[in-house]
């Protein structure tokens, strides 16, 4: 647990303990610094992926405060979770982001510091969101730079709901065209039927599939599919947030050449010649 977690005072890296009593509670407690006094807090939490993980962060800035006259708390939040959940989906369930932006409130930090959120709407439900946006990822793996700066990668949107970020990403590498993937979902069981190329020319190209998060990857399979039918000589694939509940195995040995994404789920273990992720280390920093 303790990795995910860093603590920062007057921007000097503090060590953090985090653990579970018997009973399944969390704890989190800081190594006394050297400075005898702090004015800044900076907590870093990477792939929080349960509420035990918003636990150890609200107690960690509660030990902080407790102990130091903080005058400005910083959170560097890079995968926001619940953010797919941005909305009443169906009779009876919950708009769970909103739920859980009321909790993150309740902490009060002064700037909350999101990488590619899912949805717009997260920034409506957290107070004081700043927004690192997918362009500036990018920009830090320099390989993909690179290649985007030099027109070498032909951008692909896999959905609708990609190409607002998708014109961004373009812009900032001085990409004028690019392509629209479209997609469809049987109305019942909800699984993926069939996916469309309905806009771009990919025939000998080298294409690079942009996208926010990749969870199970069926939607980028089923894309590369498309892509290489309509001619495309390889298909990689860019997200910001690699979720890969199903590994990366299957999306590599299912049409997807090259992988690009960041540490802000996924582990920096995970990294081989074909995955490529990038430090939110380095993200932050600049």
């Amino acid at each position: 647990m303790s990795a995910q977690l860093q603590l920062f005072l007057n921007d000097i890296e503090v060590k953090v303990t985090t653990g579970k009593f018997p009973d399944g509670a969390v704890y989190a407690r800081f190594a006394q610094p050297e400075t005898t006094g702090a004015s800044q807090m900076r907590i870093r939490a990477r792939a929080m992926r349960s509420m035990d993980d918003f636990m150890l962060l609200a107690q960690l800035a509660q030990a902080v405060r407790h102990q130091f006259l903080i005058k400005e708390s910083l959170l560097e939040l890079p995968y926001l979770p619940y953010a797919r959940q941005d909305r009443h989906m169906t009779s009876g369930d919950s708009f769970a982001l909103k739920v859980f932006g009321q909790l993150l409130n309740t902490l009060a930090f002064d700037r909350v510091t999101v990488l590619d959120p899912h949805s717009e709407v997260a920034a409506a439900v957290i107070d004081n969101m700043h927004i690192i946006t997918q362009q500036h990822c990018m920009q830090h793996s320099s390989r993909l730079a690179n290649l985007l700066t030099q027109q070498q990668l032909f951008l692909v949107a896999p959905d609708a709901g990609a190409l607002k970020k998708i014109h961004a990403v373009a812009a900032h590498f001085g990409i004028t065209q690019y392509g629209i993937l479209t997609k469809h979902r049987d109305v019942f069981s909800g699984e993926l039927t069939s996916f469309e190329l309905l806009a771009g020319d990919v025939q000998g190209k080298d294409v690079l599939i942009v996208d926010d998060l990749c969870d199970g990857g069926g939607t980028f399979i089923g894309s590369a599919k498309v892509l290489r039918q309509a001619g495309a000589r390889t298909v990689s694939l860019y997200v910001t947030h690699g979720v890969f509940s199903k590994g990366t195995a299957a999306l590599l040995s299912q049409g997807i050449d090259n992988i690009y994404s960041t540490t802000s789920y996924a582990a920096a273990e995970l990294a081989e010649q074909r995955v490529e992720l990038i430090d939110i280390a380095r993200i932050y920093a600049h």
